[in-house]
């Protein structure tokens, strides 16, 4: 029999809903200006980041989510140069994306320094030296007011930010974004839950980023440590977003990753399946469920 642990992580998701960790370690616990930061070490999910209550990644499948948040729109810019992520404090999303040979300057925004120094002291496998990178710069403040006084057009923006629907973005913001896209910049976000017949919050946003994007194109993934299909959104004013065909999605891995590069989740096989949607949801955003 295995011996039960002697402590949980519950991490209530709604009024109807909790999940719990079994916990083997605790290994921080503080609070910043802005929000509490737990990371605690899980028997099945390994080292587990914890913002306000909520999972953000855990070792297990952190690969999972940010190879799906950022290799879409790397892969359907043409020639993405110059990125811009907003949030992503593990370093995570920024590894993923000096993964290209494409790439000259990334620009990481969040706004809580703590959170990036206690990710790269607990969490350095996260970043994976991301953050020391000569194409790194790193800055520490709101996104609204970084978008605000930044001039410099971004070929790709990646949203990394924790919870979409909870803070205060309107559609002056996606605005903003817009103003700091190049021509045929691309748009890419995380969108909360994807679910069968749990759409509303990934709806909510699509709503908001629509009334500045005229095309948006949704896609999700199974995170299990989120215990959910989560989706994402691509957006762009350039032209309509359609899923690359599995060929041209290989091709563009090797030429732009390199021949020997290996991607742990996304690939022609899994791009396929993680633009197949729901027939609910697709019908709600009128888009394709199924894709060649």
């Amino acid at each position: 029999m295995v011996p039960r642990p002697s402590q949980y992580y519950i991490d209530q998701i709604n009024q109807h809903e909790f999940h719990g960790y079994a916990l083997s370690r605790w290994l921080y616990s503080g609070q910043t200006k802005f929000q509490a930061i737990e990371v605690v070490e899980s028997p099945k999910f390994g080292k587990m980041l914890i913002l306000d209550g909520k999972v953000q990644s855990a070792a297990l499948d952190e690969y999972i989510y940010h190879e799906a948040l950022a290799h879409p729109a790397m892969l359907w810019h043409p020639e993405p140069r110059r990125v811009l992520i907003l949030g992503g404090g593990e370093g995570a999303t920024l590894r993923e994306v000096l993964r290209y040979r494409t790439v000259e300057e990334v620009v990481m925004v969040d706004l809580d320094e703590e959170v990036v120094k206690v990710c790269q002291e607990y969490l350095p496998e996260w970043s994976a030296g991301a953050f020391e990178d000569s194409r790194t710069t790193l800055v520490c403040e709101d996104a609204r007011q970084f978008l605000q006084r930044s001039v410099s057009p971004f070929d790709v923006i990646i949203q990394d930010i924790t919870d979409p629907a909870t803070v205060d973005f309107s559609e002056a913001y996606y605005r903003a974004i817009r103003q700091r896209l190049a021509t045929r910049g691309i748009l890419a976000m995380q969108a909360l839950e994807c679910t069968v017949s749990d759409f509303e919050g990934h709806l909510t946003i699509r709503k908001e980023v629509g009334k500045v994007f005229p095309w948006l194109l949704s896609y999700r993934a199974y995170i299990p440590s989120f215990r959910a299909d989560w989706g994402f959104v691509l957006a762009t004013t350039g032209e309509e977003l359609i899923p690359l065909s599995t060929g041209n999605l290989a091709a563009r891995i090797s030429e732009r990753l390199g021949p020997e590069a290996r991607l742990r989740f996304y690939g022609p096989g899994m791009h396929t399946a993680l633009h197949t949607l729901p027939r609910e949801l697709a019908h709600l955003i009128g888009q394709k469920s199924e894709w060649g």
